[in-house]
């Protein structure tokens, strides 16, 4: 059974005698003509990684990405060329094992490179240690300042994801670092075990004793870096255990009795260890959203901007696609062709009163193979970046520098190419945490040979200050999405309205709210992380979940999408004009996130699915429709009911389903 390590790991070329196989060097050309080596591991695994395994298998085409060519001619020279590439220099990795009726190797996951430093010796080995970032915006949960970082360990409370390291039990390291805006490095520590839950890392101290030490710039500089992971050598590690023994003890709170009477709402960015289940009233949502005027106010306006442009919508959609929007991710809009899913995205811009410059319209391209015909390439031969002619590029590198405001990238007709093929690093980017979402343009070794290298960094820091969209026509011209590209979308049938409401269309216009304030979305979400959705809510998907893992192990329902779901419904808002309530909203996500990945042929899906009556106006023989009926006290399911019927048109009338 294979088996993926995500914490990163530090590793150096092995020596001979380290190979995999014994009898041939640590380099070799095997029987499939590929170059093969074996990474030796310096810092300290996962717990649950095993002891006895030291090197990790490794290919000469992992690191094409990073510039290395392996010409297929003299073996030795391959070898040669290999290792002169490799010298002086680390490499970062994630690990995955791989079992085969024949055989089982650990390989190298998503190599990274980074220069060897020049105190580097022989047998060298490092602890991993999580870093965490003060940040200026205080825009999630995960930011703090300086102090509300120290405030927060004291008190137990969750300090925020990292998933560059290991979160086992059993790997908790004796102090972690923080860095401030000021670029001071503070370690603190020591702790006796951890937590890792929905919040992140909380720290228990040993003997209740919390303690912190600023970093001297030398240690520092000895220590290697990748991402939110440190690895920490033994002279170093040693130097910052004895600084922090030094250190005088932050007194941590004394645990209180329960007070008879309700304690008064926590803070937004209080964030508890343990949470007490509540019943959530399944005909209203009750989570209070920030700056809940000034949302609606943009929501007339952008309704407003709808109705200016001779455009007809449902209001529930244009309600939906605004909680899509402000909850993350990637928003499609899908529909027959003419439906106006572009110009709804133009619309939302207007709204927003967001400059043309900070809205990019990419059409797609059925030629487009790879990440180069979105973001550009570098040209090793010429030394220079060359960015593509998309210009998405240049705008992330804006949004970059402009955190306060808001970007918007709408791909247009974006499945007319495969998503997977040219989205393929962006699918990775949208999975990671906000504030760590870093898109690669080239190996950051050649930003000083390059001529535009000041200009075009190796990586661009993608904030939520950037909304992601697109369009798609679902028919027999363009591709059909993956379930990865799923996984990450909020995917929008748009409604067509009856064509009469063109008559009324001008009289509707209000023009009092076209008041030209411009507005955030970063400001309208809601960042609470206790979930909102209710203990029969999941039951509800846990149900579907099994029945959707007995057709296939592929079709269930992930953790990801139950946070994605408990994120909508958390940011739809208590808005009053609203005609999506918390009944139709679970609808609605349950058909975005679930219903659009059921498909496949009329075998696999017969009993799922059930077969239409004659009048094909419903289904029988549907487990699906059953768990719904049995469910009926959380919606009426109209929505996935609808689709319901669709898809088993499908199967009726093809023997399959999309």
């Amino acid at each position: 059974m294979n088996r993926f390590w995500e914490p990163f790991i530090l590793g150096v070329l092995a020596e001979a005698e380290e190979g995999r196989y014994p009898l041939y060097k640590s380099i070799f050309v095997n029987s499939s003509n590929e170059l093969q080596f074996s990474i030796r591991i310096l810092s300290t695994p996962p717990h649950s990684f095993p002891n006895s395994q030291r090197t990790i298998t490794c290919w000469g085409s992992d690191l094409a990405e990073h510039g290395f060519e392996d010409e297929y001619f003299d073996r030795d020279q391959r070898i040669k060329s290999l290792i002169d590439f490799l010298d002086g220099k680390l490499l970062v990795f994630q690990i995955e094992k791989k079992v085969s009726p024949r055989d089982e190797y650990y390989s190298a996951k998503n190599i990274q490179l980074i220069p060897m430093k020049p105190s580097f010796v022989d047998g060298s080995s490092f602890m991993p240690v999580p870093l965490f970032l003060e940040s200026k915006d205080m825009g999630t949960a995960d930011d703090y300042t300086w102090e509300q970082f120290i405030t927060n360990l004291k008190e137990g409370r969750y300090i925020g994801r990292n998933e560059q390291v290991s979160r086992e039990p059993e790997d908790t390291p004796r102090f972690i670092i923080f860095k401030t805006l000021d670029n001071e490095y503070y370690a603190v520590g020591e702790f006796e075990s951890h937590h890792y839950a929905h919040g992140g890392f909380s720290f228990v101290p040993e003997d209740q004793n919390l303690k912190f030490a600023q970093l001297d710039k030398k240690i520092v500089n000895e220590i290697y870096t990748y991402q939110n992971a440190m690895f920490v050598g033994m002279d170093e590690d040693h130097q910052i255990i004895k600084a922090l023994q030094e250190e005088s003890s932050v007194p941590l709170p004394q645990p209180q009795p329960e007070p008879e009477q309700a304690a008064a709402p926590a803070k937004k960015a209080d964030v508890q260890s343990t949470v007490k289940k509540e019943e959530v009233p399944v005909s209203t949502i009750e989570v209070e959203v920030p700056s809940r005027l000034d949302e609606e106010a943009f929501m007339e306006q952008f309704i407003a901007e709808t109705k200016k442009m001779n455009l007809v919508y449902n209001v529930e959609d244009l309600y939906n696609f605004h909680t899509c929007v402000k909850t993350g991710g990637l928003t499609i809009l899908a529909g027959m062709s003419g439906t106006g899913k572009s110009q709804l995205i133009n619309a939302y811009q207007k709204g927003l009163h967001l400059d043309s410059d900070k809205f990019l319209m990419i059409p797609v391209s059925p030629t487009w193979t790879d990440d180069t015909d979105l973001i550009g390439y570098p040209d090793i031969v010429n030394n220079v970046y060359r960015p593509a002619e998309t210009g998405l590029v240049n705008l992330l590198i804006e949004a970059e520098k402009n955190r306060n405001e808001t970007f918007i990238v709408c791909f247009d007709e974006m499945n007319l190419a495969k998503v997977e093929h040219y989205f393929s690093q962006f699918l990775s980017v949208l999975e990671m945490e906000k504030g760590r979402r870093k898109l690669k343009l080239y190996n950051r070794d050649l930003q000083s040979k390059f001529y535009n290298g000041s200009f075009y960094p190796p990586e661009i820091l993608i904030g939520d200050n950037v909304i992601f969209t697109g369009t798609v026509n679902l028919d027999e011209s363009t591709h059909q999405f993956s379930d990865k590209v799923l996984d990450r979308s909020n995917l929008i049938t748009l409604h067509v309205e009856p064509f009469t409401q063109f008559l009324t269309m001008e009289s509707q216009v209000n023009d009092k709210v076209d008041k030209k304030v411009s507005y955030s979305v970063q400001s309208f979400v809601h960042q609470d992380r206790k979930m909102v959705l209710t203990e029969r809510e999941l039951e509800f998907l846990w149900e579907v979940h099994t029945a959707l893992m007995e057709v296939s192990a592929t079709m269930g329902i992930g953790p990801r999408i139950v946070k994605q779901i408990d994120t909508y419904i958390k940011n739809l808002g208590n808005l009053a004009e609203s005609p999506i309530d918390r009944k139709m909203a679970f609808d609605l996500q349950f058909v975005q996130r679930v219903m659009s990945k059921i498909r496949g042929s009329e075998e696999m899906l017969r009993s799922l699915i059930g077969e239409t009556v004659k009048d094909n106006t419903g289904v029988v023989n549907s487990r699906l429709s059953a768990i719904y009926d049995d469910y009926s006290d959380l919606s009426d399911f109209s929505k996935s009911r609808a689709v319901l019927l669709e898809k088993a048109k499908g199967l009726m009338r093809n023997g399959y389903t999309i």
